[in-house]
């Protein structure tokens, strides 16, 4: 099963630190490839146009953010950059390229 996650939250979604699930804000499941793969390249574009900056890790986990859009940490207690995040994984393992 593939599986998109949209995330939004104080790192970048390929790092899915432990309790990283709190963050995902969206998910889609897709039993094809080509379904998965069409549904993700739609939102990686829209994504594209609403946010100034991203960066990507292989092919499955986009990260897109606009500079000063920040909240305030209370663990770390200061402010930090807020990510939206694009993960897809298949059997629950992050895709790394198509």
């Amino acid at each position: 099963m593939h599986e998109i996650f949209y995330t939004k939250g104080f790192e970048e979604p390929w790092w899915m630190l432990e309790g990283w699930e709190k963050d995902i804000r969206d998910q889609k499941s897709f039993d094809e490839f080509q379904e998965a793969l069409a549904y993700f390249e739609e939102r990686k574009k829209g994504m594209d146009q609403k946010f100034s900056s991203s960066k990507s890790k292989g092919q499955g986990a986009v990260a897109f953010w606009n500079e000063g859009d920040l909240a305030f940490c209370e663990e770390c207690e200061e402010n930090l950059q807020i990510y939206h995040g694009l993960l897809w994984t298949h059997n629950k393992k992050p895709i790394n390229s198509f």
